[in-house]
């Protein structure tokens, strides 16, 4: 018997940081973001007989899985085997429990013929995203999914369920991303991350639109015009004006006292687009080329604290997730 696998993988993701929080009126939520080449990951699925899940995070995938079949009446009664093949470590400030959850829903879609090819797969996407469970706050790395690039969404408005995608634009090829992980705490997430909202203090509108600018005006034109110099302290007002939103809950911008040393000390050694991914423990820093990247690790390496951290280079994601089916 001919079955179609489906084969997902996805880029990861870094988020500069949320435009405001949950509003009555008007928009929620929002941000800016970046899709990126590495780590990634990667699902393969195919409809089957009986369940069957393996890999990394084999539990979670399951419950994921049964979600989506459960939320979408054209997968009702289906079963399916599911490999998490590569998958970053969780809770890392990469987005990856939202690329692992979009990239089983929109897997077993394929699986069955019912996702439309990547590039026009838009509400299929924003369905699977919402049978996944994502997109509740953060909507950067459901459009990046689909998309790829540098995302700014505006956040979405009473009713509406996945935030608004303002601007989607690829950052140039030979730009580069430094990621560091300090040995630190794992990032808020899930339960935790819903207490951590539920305490902060609303920022208050002036910041808002502070960040909106910031946004509009200096980080989306930045990369558009291949302006480094521009798009970098952008990112780093940014990302440091947005951190200071969860003092309350941090103790400062940044999510420990380790990250924030860090941060002021790759601005020290010449990187302008610094900060802190989501709730961290990973820091970027943006570099103009290959070779001023590599440079900037070999600086990381010889200080005292930047040495303990893991050091990744990587790239700007323009495609977003790439969806292969195959017969078995």
């Amino acid at each position: 018997m001919t079955r179609t696998q489906a084969v997902l993988t996805t880029p990861s993701r870094l988020h500069f940081g949320l435009l405001r929080f949950a509003q009555p009126k008007g928009r929620s939520y929002g941000g800016v973001g970046l899709m990126i080449k590495a780590p990634r990951v990667v699902v393969r699925v195919a409809t089957s007989p009986d369940w069957q899940v393996a890999g990394p995070q084999a539990e979670r995938a399951s419950s994921v899985a049964r979600r989506v079949v459960a939320s979408i009446p054209e997968l009702n009664g289906e079963r399916f085997s599911l490999y998490i093949e590569a998958l970053p470590p969780l809770h890392s400030g990469l987005g990856v429990g939202t690329q692992l959850a979009l990239a089983i829903a929109q897997g077993m879609m394929a699986a069955c013929g019912l996702a439309a090819p990547r590039g026009s797969a838009k509400p299929q996407a924003a369905q699977a995203a919402l049978a996944a469970g994502r997109a509740r706050r953060s909507a950067v790395g459901s459009h990046g999914f689909i998309h790829g690039g540098l995302i700014y969404e505006a956040g979405f408005l009473p009713g509406e369920q996945v935030g608004e995608l303002v601007a989607r634009t690829p950052l140039p090829e030979a730009w580069r991303v430094v990621l560091l992980r300090i040995a630190t705490t794992a990032g808020i997430s899930g339960t935790a991350e819903t207490e951590a909202f539920a305490r902060l203090p609303p920022p208050p509108a002036s910041v808002s639109e502070q960040l909106e600018r910031l946004a509009a005006d200096e980080i989306i034109p930045g990369a558009q015009a291949r302006d480094f110099g521009r798009f970098s302290e952008a990112v780093y007002q940014y990302g440091t004006l947005a951190g200071r939103c969860f003092e309350s809950v941090q103790g400062g911008p940044f999510a420990t006292p380790e990250i924030a040393t860090a941060v002021g000390r790759l601005r020290e050694l010449g990187s302008r687009g610094v900060g802190q991914s989501s709730w961290g423990p990973t820091i970027y820093a943006f570099c103009e080329t290959e070779a001023d990247a590599r440079q900037l690790v070999d600086r990381c390496q010889s200080d005292p604290l930047l040495s303990r951290a893991e050091h990744q280079v990587t790239e700007a994601d323009n495609q977003g997730a790439q969806i292969t089916r195959v017969s078995t």
